[in-house]
């Protein structure tokens, strides 16, 4: 099991990572189309990439079954997060067309991808099997925010929009580790979308604190303690130890725990800030959850990952 140290030297990097492209932001020297521009290729391209590099031959897939279990759950806990959410809002007395929708599909998803991969990585560098499955998880991660969370935010489901392109490099991956065809893939091209697809995760870490910069505004402090406090709860406390729940006691593979335990010491996803803001949602709610689990969880990530790997026996 890695030492708190190594889980330490592990996420510190990538906040720094977020700050600085936050403070990069802020300076104006990431505009915001040159911050679309990146993402597009990120979205389009490197990721793709990345995820033909880490799932075809991976040994955390072997099976079909680990692919069904990391997209169940996957869809299963967002599901789980949207409605703990929804209920902790009420009880503090948010209401709808107050900020209650915008904050249950804020404070109900974690950042799934581009926080806990460099994390998985960096801690597990001879065993790809926990970083392979990061973008597997994901599928079940989009379907349930763009099925269910889309419902609680504006009432409309919007599934087509989860088939983009890591969507189809995963089932084009999944398609190449179970035929075996991704052996007869030439080492060179191999190579060069290996090489492509590590440019992926720090442009997006980067891209993640910029999007954050680029929504940071003075009101966004208007009522924040207690949204603030609530999806702290709910991210922090609860969310987390749903996941660590099943990272112990499911019959999933070994991998798999360690990247429960990884995601369940993440903080708010970025990406309902947007969909606030195409959605009638608000906007103000979203930066605060994403700005208030993100502070906590540069000190409380390193913890929870710790003590969650010592409690799987990881």
């Amino acid at each position: 099991m890695p030492s708190y140290a190594t889980i330490l030297s592990a996420t510190v990097p990538v906040f720094l990572i977020v700050a600085i492209g936050f403070l990069m932001h802020r300076r104006g020297m990431l505009g915001e189309r040159m911050e679309v521009g990146v993402m597009r290729l990120g979205l389009n391209f490197l990721i793709p990439c990345l995820i033909l590099t880490l799932i075809p031959g991976n040994s955390a897939l072997q099976t079909a079954s680990s692919a069904i279990w990391a997209v169940g759950l996957g869809f299963v806990l967002i599901v789980i997060g949207f409605l703990s959410a929804w209920a902790f809002g009420r009880s503090s007395m948010m209401r709808r067309g107050g900020g209650l929708r915008t904050f249950a599909i804020s404070a109900g998803i974690q950042n799934y991808g581009f926080l806990p991969l460099p994390i998985a990585l960096e801690l597990f560098p001879n065993n790809s099997g926990p970083s392979g499955l990061v973008f597997v998880f994901g599928i079940g991660v989009e379907l349930a925010m763009w099925t269910v969370g889309l419902a609680i935010l504006s009432g409309r489901v919007g599934w087509r929009s989860a088939i983009n392109g890591p969507f189809l490099a995963v089932v084009v991956a999944l398609t190449l580790n179970y035929t075996g065809a991704y052996t007869l893939i030439p080492g060179v091209i191999a190579t060069a979308m290996e090489m492509m697809g590590r440019c992926a995760v720090p442009m997006s870490i980067l891209m993640i604190g910029a999007t954050m910069g680029r929504f940071f505004q003075r009101n966004i402090f208007h009522d924040a303690l207690r949204t603030s406090l609530v999806s702290l709860l709910v991210r922090i406390v609860f969310s987390a130890g749903i996941f660590l729940w099943c990272a112990r006691y499911l019959p999933i593979s070994d991998d798999f725990r360690k990247l429960l335990v990884i995601q369940a010491a993440m903080p708010a996803a970025i990406f309902p800030i947007i969909l606030a803001r195409l959605y009638g949602g608000r906007p103000q709610v979203a930066i605060q959850v994403v700005l208030s689990t993100s502070i906590v969880s540069m000190i409380s990530s390193p913890l929870v990952i710790a003590w969650g790997l010592r409690w799987i026996g990881g």
